[in-house]
């Protein structure tokens, strides 16, 4: 089982972009008991768990962080961790850390650096930890959020194409969820016209620093339509209805745009300005709880539409193919003719 877990919503910095709204007097955080059955449940079916860790900011408390981290690994999970790297005030204090870490079995560093976190934190300390990364032979992922008005991604590389070359980066359009809601102009986001037509990408059952089961930590996940139950609840339990809801099957399968007619029909609009991606038109559809409700209602009978047409379309297929097969066999003399 694949698992993420938002530690705690405690954060050194409070970024503009923030889908979680994390900051300095955030309290939000499970103990370390319910962490540690909610972790012991994940081995349940899978000897091999992926445990993704992050906040808030996961190395504001780094003994409990390695402690757990350490815990993972040595019933045989595989752990990544997420930071915005505040804490590579120099590259041997950022060795230090990557060191501690990678002897407890850390297997990725996903390390977040763009002009919102740059508000916070010196450009030069998550790069002080890249570079630790790379030297200790710790797997290291860079993430960079931008909008129409922010540096992008090939910006950082320009500047800091040594510090950065052979490593992995990747850009992430800023999703107008959490603090982005309310401190990003919809018109800087990076949308697209037409409706995105993807099936949900990132399906991770995880669970939020206020210890509620989610389907996702992308940007509707965290919405009430969508919880699962709560960390006190069975993880047997949660895994079942993540697996078997109607509406996350569908969104799996088909994408959210299988459930936006039905949100027309009950006067669901679509943002003027596009959609960014298929994580977006989620967020759009369940965000307004009279369309959520209309949405579970109507789940099940179209994933039951959906099933006939995938039926009868598999039917179809092969009954073609045995026709094509049938109208050009020719028979062939036997070696005794």
């Amino acid at each position: 089982m694949n698992i993420g877990i938002l530690l705690w919503n405690t954060c050194n910095a409070k970024c503009a972009h923030c889908a979680v709204s994390s900051g300095p007097r955030e309290q939000r955080v499970m103990t370390d008991e319910q962490l540690r059955l909610l972790i012991d449940a994940a081995f349940a079916g899978d000897p091999h768990p992926r445990v993704g860790l992050s906040g808030g900011e996961a190395f504001l408390f780094f003994d409990r962080l390695c402690a757990l981290v350490s815990y993972i690994t040595g019933k045989g999970g595989l752990v990544s961790v997420n930071t915005n790297g505040f804490w590579g005030l120099s590259l041997a204090r950022a060795k230090v850390k990557v060191q501690r870490l990678k002897d407890v079995g850390l297997k990725q560093l996903v390390v977040s650096m763009d002009q919102f976190h740059e508000e916070y934190i010196p450009i030069q300390r998550p790069l002080n930890v890249v570079r630790a990364c790379t030297e200790l032979h710790l797997e290291v992922l860079v993430q960079f959020v931008a909008t129409h008005k922010t540096k992008r991604l090939a910006d950082l590389l320009k500047e800091h194409r040594d510090d950065l070359a052979g490593v992995n980066c990747r850009e992430i359009a800023c999703h107008p969820v959490g603090r982005a809601e309310d401190r990003i102009d919809p018109v800087d986001l990076i949308t697209q016209p037409g409706i995105p037509a993807g099936r949900c990408p990132a399906s991770v059952l995880s669970f939020s620093a206020d210890g509620r089961a989610i389907p996702c930590c992308n940007a509707a996940g965290h919405l009430k339509p969508l919880e699962l139950g709560t960390v006190n609840d069975r993880l047997d339990d949660i895994q079942e209805k993540f697996q078997s809801d109607p509406v996350l099957t569908l969104m799996r399968w088909k994408g959210p745009k299988a459930l936006r007619d039905a949100a027309l029909d009950v006067g669901f609009k679509d943002p003027g300005h596009g959609y960014i991606d298929q994580c977006h038109l989620c967020y759009e559809l369940f965000k307004q709880p009279d369309v959520a409700a209309k949405l579970r209602d109507e789940a099940p009978g179209l994933l039951e539409q959906e099933n006939y047409k995938y039926l009868y379309d598999q039917y179809t297929q092969a009954l073609h193919s045995s026709q094509t097969a049938a109208a050009s066999f020719k028979p062939q003399p036997g070696p005794g003719c």
